[in-house]
């Protein structure tokens, strides 16, 4: 009878590791799908955004593009808020049980963010002239803020829609329209305004170009999917009030992410240039990029995991976190490393006055390296429903982040800000996997974890010695390359 027992244990053991190991590769197949398809159109937009900069910064003055940057960055901040509330299209579109509730999931979702936008954007509007004070920037800057503060529902819209498609795992639809149509059309937008010399002109036409990219892909989801429009029906109700449940402490965790995405900002408006606006956002938008990888995971880990978590599939969940957090470590050393070594001739891609913050670099670099270590672990709190300890700890480093950054900048001006912006990464991504691993006992590391960081060490031993032998261009593409190799030898 023990025996028969013991067997039966073994064999219900057995089939939970078959269990585990299925959804697992299935997870792994769908986020790995998302990622192999998106990963190419992140490089894409990223190659088109990069583009789109250096059109601006040498066609335009440093200053005046420092204006055109701050203000817009200025409408990101006020976009992240409003975001805040678009996180349930993610969680439940993946789960919902008809086409009715998805259309309403849809259509309440949509609006919800949507007039959050046109809210914020009318206090954008009517604060302008108060921001333009404030950073001593004259009407130039006002007109640019206000114009930032109308079409702040229409940039909005653009990433609404992107949510839809992702909730919805619409892969080939979400890069097409975010990745490639709006990076590329606001590509020859921003030529046509540096010909024409006209800041204004540039920000009309992204605006415009947001719009129309998110229409034209909920029309799609409408025709592909049957998506329509619904506000009545017997699960309004429960559907409404679930939605805000859940989007409610995102929104006011929000306000905390976006103090920390785009706070630096009114930091640079207040106590810095022009330029330093324009060198934060290429060090930013350089960080960003070495970020590829986790970002191409990112595209479809919200529905996987939320579909895990709904199962009950801890142990599917918990190797899906290892897996995908060492893939992305691989993917960010690889390109962290050479952009790090050869920082110089990066930044003079932006023009000449920008290689004089070429030292600030590393800082950018480094925060999206210790991001990606963490893996996907906001998205692993909020998919397991502990949003509201998300908001806690984005709170907690929004306060040490106002605490900091203030008198750094101050003291030590856009090296103080690039010095706040590392804090805040480090602080943040460590805080959430403490967090994560004390809710659900996920965290990301193995000791394959190590195998990539060892990699690296080749990898910049072959271009630092590029750079002191060649140099230059030729430098850079030589060390990078023998590097690169080195790397995969390594690994």
């Amino acid at each position: 009878m023990e025996q028969e027992q013991r067997s039966s244990v073994a064999e219900d053991a057995a089939d939970r590791a078959d269990s585990a190991d299925a959804r697992l590769a299935d997870a792994l197949e769908r986020v790995a799908h998302g990622a192999v398809l998106s990963i190419p159109s992140l490089l894409v937009e990223r190659a088109l955004n990069l583009a789109f900069t250096v059109a601006l910064t040498n066609g335009f003055a440093a200053a005046t593009y420092g204006a055109f940057v701050l203000a817009r960055r200025i409408q990101g901040l006020c976009i992240s808020l409003a975001m805040g509330f678009s996180g349930g299209l993610s969680r439940f579109l993946p789960n919902a049980e008809s086409a009715t509730e998805r259309d309403l999931l849809a259509t309440f979702g949509s609006l919800l963010v949507v007039g959050a936008a046109a809210a914020f954007g009318a206090g954008l509007y009517l604060a302008a002239p108060s921001i333009a004070g404030v950073a001593d920037a004259g009407d130039p800057f006002e007109l640019l803020v206000r114009m930032f503060a109308v079409g702040l529902p229409a940039s909005v819209w653009l990433r609404t829609a992107a949510e839809l498609l992702r909730g919805l795992e619409e892969v080939g639809a979400l890069n097409l329209a975010l990745r490639v149509g709006f990076p590329g059309v606001q590509l020859l937008v921003g030529v046509v305004g540096v010909a024409a010399g006209a800041p204004a002109l540039v920000a009309v036409g992204v605006l415009a170009v947001a719009g129309l990219v998110g229409t034209v892909a909920a029309a799609w989801l409408a025709r592909r999917r049957g998506l329509r429009p619904r506000l009545r029906g017997p699960q309004v109700g429960r559907v409404r009030r679930r939605y805000v449940g859940y989007t409610a402490p995102l929104f006011l965790g929000g306000i905390a992410t976006s103090i920390q995405r785009f706070g630096f900002y009114p930091l640079i408006a207040v106590f810095l240039s022009g330029i330093a606006g324009g060198v934060f956002a290429v060090g930013s938008l350089l960080g960003m990029t070495v970020r590829l990888p986790l970002m191409g995971v990112n595209q479809f880990m919200p529905p996987v995991a939320a579909a895990l978590h709904e199962g009950g599939e801890d142990v599917a969940l918990k190797r899906l976190y290892h897996a995908t957090s060492r893939l992305v470590l691989v993917g960010v050393l690889a390109l962290a490393v050479p952009v790090v070594v050869f920082r110089g001739p990066v930044m003079a891609v932006f023009g000449p006055t920008f290689v004089a913050y070429a030292h600030l670099l590393p800082a950018f670099v480094l925060s999206q390296v210790l991001a990606a270590a963490a893996g996907s672990v906001g998205i692993l709190l909020m998919m397991t429903d502990h949003q509201r300890a998300l908001l806690v700890t984005d709170a907690t480093v929004s306060a040490v982040l106002v605490v900091t950054a203030v008198p750094l900048t101050a003291r030590y001006g856009i090296a103080g800000l690039a010095g706040s912006y590392l804090l805040t990464f480090a602080l943040n991504n460590g805080l959430e996997v403490a967090v994560l691993y004390r809710l659900e006992g996920l965290q990301p590391f193995t000791r394959a974890h190590a195998k990539p960081v060892g990699a690296a060490v080749p990898l910049a031993a072959a271009a630092l010695l590029a750079k002191s032998l060649v140099g230059g261009v030729t430098g850079a593409l030589v060390g990078t390359g023998v590097g690169l190799a080195a790397y995969a030898v390594t690994l």
